[in-house]
C-alpha cells in the first residue's frame, strides 16, 4: 500500500474539477478517493470492486454506483465493470511527472505493471496516451497473475491442509457445475458474496468461475446470502489477525462444501458484523 498520493490543486479549478464539482459532493468525494484509496497504485489502473468504494466511503451503493458512471462521463476515469478495474485518466501524470528518462527505474516498473494486469477494454486508450513520455513497451496481453497465481512455499502443515482440500473436492461428493445453468440471479447473489469478502479480508479475489461456481454451489444448496456474510465475518474475525490462518481466508476453503456446513454449524447471530 502506498504511503502518500500527490493531488494537483487542479483537481478544484481546472475543467474536470469544476465538471466534478456540479456532479455534486458524494461523485467530489470518490473521486478523491480513487486518487488516494489504498488500493491505487502509481498508473492510476488498478482492481476496485464497487463494494471498496461502499466499505471504505460509507457512500451506499446506488450512489457510489452513480458517482461512478457520472465521473467516467465527464472523463475523470474510466471503469470496466466486467473486470471491476478502474483507470483514473490523469493519475499517472500526477503521480510519476510528465515525462521520464528512458533509464529511469519507474520505466521498468511502469511496464512490469501493465504486463501483470488482465485484457482490459481501456489499456489501448491508456497506451496510446502515455506511450511516449513512460517509454511503454508494445502493448500485449498476458495472463494476469491474479488469473493463473504461482505457487508460493508452504510450511508442512499448509501443505497437509491444502492436500485436504484437494481430497475433498476428488471425495465422492463433488460440486456440480453451477456455471452452466448461466441462472443470472445466484450469479448476481454470488458477486454479492464475494465483494463483501473482498471488503471484510482486504483481498482481491476476482469474480472468475473458479471462485464464483463454489459460491452459487452453497446457494444451490439452500444458503442464503446472509448465511455466507455471517460465515465470512465470523472467520475474519477469527483469522484474520493469524498469520497462518489468514491465508484461509479464500473461497477455496471458505465456500468448500464440507468445510461450509461446519462453519454454517458454528454461527452465532452476527447480525452487526454483516450489516
Amino acid at each position: 500500500m502506498r504511503e502518500y498520493s500527490k493531488i494537483s490543486p487542479q483537481f478544484w479549478i481546472g475543467n474536470t474539477g469544476k465538471q466534478i464539482k456540479k456532479l455534486g459532493t458524494e461523485a467530489q468525494l470518490i473521486a478523491l478517493y480513487l486518487m488516494t484509496c489504498p488500493h491505487a497504485n502509481m498508473i492510476g489502473i488498478y482492481y476496485l470492486p464497487i463494494m471498496f468504494i461502499v466499505h471504505e466511503t460509507g457512500i451506499p451503493f446506488e450512489g457510489a454506483s452513480k458517482a461512478l458512471r457520472s465521473l467516467s462521463e465527464v472523463g475523470f476515469c474510466s471503469y470496466d465493470p466486467q473486470m471491476e478495474y478502474v483507470w483514473v485518466h490523469e493519475m499517472a501524470l500526477y503521480q510519476i511527472g510528465k515525462q521520464l528518462k528512458r533509464n529511469d527505474n519507474r520505466v521498468r516498473g511502469i511496464n512490469e505493471t501493465i504486463k501483470n494486469l488482465p485484457n482490459l477494454a481501456f489499456l489501448p486508450r491508456f497506451f496510446e496516451k502515455y506511450k511516449d513520455i513512460f517509454y511503454l513497451e508494445n502493448l500485449t496481453q498476458t495472463p494476469s497473475p491474479l488469473e493463473a497465481p504461482s505457487e508460493p512455499l508452504r510450511s508442512q502443515e499448509q501443505e497437509q491442509e491444502q492436500e485436504q482440500d484437494k481430497k475433498i473436492f476428488m471425495s465422492g461428493k463433488p460440486d456440480a457445475d453451477p456455471l452452466c445453468e448461466k441462472n443470472s440471479e445466484l450469479k448476481t447473489q454470488a458477486h454479492e458474496v464475494l465483494n463483501f469478502l473482498n471488503a471484510k479480508t482486504e483481498r482481491a479475489y476476482r469474480p472468475v468461475d473458479t471462485n464464483l461456481k463454489l459460491i452459487i454451489a452453497r446457494l444451490k444448496s439452500g444458503a442464503t446470502v446472509m448465511d455466507c456474510r455471517q460465515v465470512i465475518a465470523k472467520k475474519t474475525r477469527e483469522w484474520k489477525s493469524d498469520a497462518k490462518m489468514s491465508e484461509y481466508l479464500r473461497p477455496a476453503t471458505l465456500f468448500n462444501a464440507t468445510k461450509f456446513e461446519q462453519y454454517m454449524g458454528e454461527l452465532v447471530q452476527l447480525k452487526e458484523e454483516t450489516q
